[in-house]
């Protein structure tokens, strides 16, 4: 049976992207969804770092699989930062996130309409201890509006220069081997041959209870 690690995460296109950059390994993904009594998680602190890594030790404690727990979000200088590490939740949805970004910005020159995507990874073992972190950044500008059906969360209106495309525009491959969760996400594969073994001996590989 393939080792398991539990996402912490119950956003589907996060699961998704994560799934098929782990595809060739063998790993079990599930995300908080596949079980049946998954922990409540929260982000109470104001970095990106922090609050990954208290999902990711929540996570495992509370289900005895390895946990991946990552904390993403938009920063845009030309906002003071915002919307950081409360990225999902200035607003209920997409659309209205995007739309409370796109009224932020209604004044912003177009030189002044930089912004870059953070991600920052944690996994942890069964007992709460750290395995490692993984970081991800990439800079773009804001669109005045959205571009594209694909992705999820403001790529819309997240333009990468060097494809004169926004997130959404993209092809799924293409969005993983330069987005930051990409990047993020190729450091774990970097070092999981050498911490696979690790995962082996602290996995639980029994099933998410109620199955």
């Amino acid at each position: 049976m393939a080792n398991t690690i539990v996402v912490a995460s119950k956003n589907a296109g996060k699961i998704r992207e994560i799934r098929q950059l782990l595809a060739d390994f063998p790993l079990q993904v599930l995300s908080l969804d596949d079980l049946s009594d998954p922990p409540e998680l929260t982000e109470p602190y104001p970095s990106f770092a922090q609050n990954a890594a208290e999902k990711a030790v929540t996570t495992a404690r509370a289900t005895g699989y390895v946990a991946l727990a990552d904390d993403s979000g938009l920063v845009v200088p030309a906002l003071d930062g915002a919307p950081g590490t409360r990225s999902s939740r200035v607003a209920a949805t997409d659309g209205e996130r995007i739309k409370w970004l796109l009224d932020a910005m209604d004044q912003v020159p177009a030189d002044k309409r930089n912004a870059y995507f953070v991600c920052i990874m944690v996994l942890a073992d069964i007992t709460g201890q750290i395995l490692g972190t993984w970081r991800g950044r990439v800079d773009g500008t804001i669109t005045t509006q959205p571009q594209g059906e694909a992705g999820f969360g403001y790529d819309p209106v997240f333009l990468y220069p060097p494809d004169s495309q926004t997130f959404a525009e993209m092809t799924p491959e293409r969005k993983n081997q330069v987005s930051h969760r990409g990047q993020a996400l190729k450091a774990f594969v970097q070092d999981l041959p050498d911490i696979l073994s690790s995962i082996t001996t602290n996995i639980n590989s029994a099933p998410p209870a109620g199955e």
